[in-house]
């Protein structure tokens, strides 16, 4: 028996046809967020050039879509990608998390050695901390007290001084991060131990005309190869600046040294650079080393087999909400890229590096907010440095909103910067915010972000992210921070309409 498919097709009634054009209208019009029109508009009329623009905006208290521009577009977020590094430390580590250095002592064999333990804490010896009108330990404080310590227990003399930096991995700098800025402080390596965020600061001095500088460093390290090709001015402009081959610890002064100045120039193989401070600092205080070279021949890293029963000379410890807001309200990488290598540490057991750390994030991503948003976002490195890191606004306000639920949310929140402080310091004086913002900046070259929080005194929050790419120099980088500052303004005009409630 032959069987036959029979197809039935209707033609809707054109009355049916508009109405389920008019339903979908309106659909439409009701889920949009009431600030999207103004988004469309901003966007339309700024003199980006050619810039990509992407934003996000929530109510931080409901989870509902305020307004939208390209939300899911995944763009380059330049330090705003400090928001899930600095965010993911607080869920794992804790709020109470302490970073420990410490300082132990082993004898065997009428053989001394000096551990040095790190945890990866990247504010160790930082002149920013040590400077805090709150803190009573500077770095002159450290090494008495190391010294003393070791004279209290008989130690006149170390035969080695050993860095246990095996909490992260030692691979120093992130292969994103660009060749040619890898000598800045902004570009520094990161270890497992690390000291004055593995930084050395060089003073050109002027010499006699037209002769060769003089150059002093902190901390003063005698075996450290520093070239002078410098030469001394008295007219014209101070062109000083001093070049590291990587990976190397060999410095040249080039330019024209006018006045004394101040250039931070990072360090390779910070771990290294933090024994052999240490070795230094001891020996200035009495503390022989047994070598017949400089100190830093009596230093060492730890072997994988290396393990030891020692004994504790000393501790140092720093809490994790200064690293947060070191890293959020300065924008410090060094910081973040700790934060990252910590994560990644604490949960595989493995020596904390880039690709763990990363791991981590999109875990607590697939957790928190989605699988969408775990695997669409590109997490190269903590700290935003990378070009290669990709996430979209739309992940990053509900990040925010996750993070605003959760009971670290006091410790992050105020880690970010604020108008007048921090990379925020020149921003927002003059906007007459009704609302409290808390944020994180960005920029690269062509890279302009801003993401955070905006409090009303209502108590109505909203979180937002703006991210633009792809900006050229001239109009489009002028007009780049004006934008975003619109948005916040446009925010915080509605948070105010809502409620009624002025700033005062």
């Amino acid at each position: 028996m032959q069987t036959r498919s029979t197809t039935i097709t209707t033609t809707p009634h054109p009355t049916t046809l508009m109405m389920t054009f008019l339903l979908s209208l309106l659909c439409s019009i009701c889920i949009a967020g009431p600030l999207d029109l103004k988004l469309d508009r901003l966007v339309g009329n700024a003199s980006l050039r050619n810039g990509k623009a992407a934003i996000h905006i929530i109510d931080l208290d409901t989870g509902r879509e305020l307004g939208e521009y390209n939300s899911t577009e995944l763009m380059i977020p330049a330090s705003n990608m400090k928001l899930l590094s600095t965010g993911a430390a607080l869920m794992v580590l804790g709020d109470s998390f302490d970073f420990r250095t410490t300082i132990d002592i082993y004898e065997s064999n009428n053989r001394t050695t000096l551990i040095l333990r790190g945890s990866g804490d990247p504010a160790l010896g930082d002149p920013a901390i040590f400077e805090d009108e709150h803190q009573v330990l500077t770095h002159e404080a450290l090494f008495d007290a190391v010294a003393k310590a070791l004279k209290d227990r008989g130690v006149e003399s170390l035969d080695e001084i050993v860095v246990d930096d095996r909490v992260f991995d030692r691979n120093w700098a992130h292969p994103d991060w660009p060749e040619d800025q890898l000598n800045r402080w902004y570009c520094a390596e990161i270890g497992g131990l690390n000291f004055q965020t593995n930084v050395i600061k060089m003073y050109p001095i002027p010499g006699s005309l037209g002769g060769t500088p003089l150059l002093e460093m902190q901390p003063d390290l005698p075996w450290i190869d520093v070239r002078v090709k410098a030469k001394t001015i008295s007219k014209g402009r101070d062109s000083a600046w001093i070049a590291r081959p990587v990976p190397a610890n060999k410095f040249t002064l080039y330019g024209n040294v006018r006045g004394k100045t101040e250039i931070p120039v990072s360090v390779h193989e910070p771990s290294l650079f933090a024994g052999t401070v240490f070795a230094q600092s001891l020996k200035d205080r009495g503390i022989a080393l047994i070598t017949n070279g400089y100190a830093n021949e009596a230093v060492r890293l730890a072997d994988a087999e290396d393990e030891w029963a020692s004994t504790p000379v000393a501790v140092v410890t720093t809490p994790i909400a200064d690293v947060v807001t070191r890293a959020n309200t300065d924008s410090h990488n060094l910081y973040t890229e700790a934060l990252i290598k910590r994560i990644g540490h604490e949960i595989t057991g493995d020596p904390g590096s880039w690709e763990n750390g990363a791991s981590v994030i999109r875990l607590l991503l697939s957790q928190h907010v989605s699988a969408t948003a775990a695997q669409s976002t590109i997490i190269a490195d903590g700290s935003g440095m990378s070009r290669e890191n990709r996430v979209a606004p739309q992940t990053l306000t509900k990040w925010l909103n996750v993070l605003s639920h959760h009971e670290s949310w006091d410790t992050f929140a105020n880690s970010l910067a604020v108008p007048g402080k921090g990379t925020l310091k020149r921003r927002f004086l003059n906007a007459n915010l009704d609302s409290s913002l808390k944020a994180k900046s960005g920029y690269l070259n062509g890279v302009y972000s801003l993401s955070g929080v905006l409090e009303h005194p209502s108590g109505r929050r909203a979180a937002f992210s703006v991210i633009l790419n792809n900006i050229k120099p001239g109009a489009g980088a002028r007009a780049a921070k004006p934008f975003i500052e619109d948005v916040v303004v446009e925010i915080d005009a509605w948070l105010t309409a809502q409620t009624g409630v002025p700033g005062g």
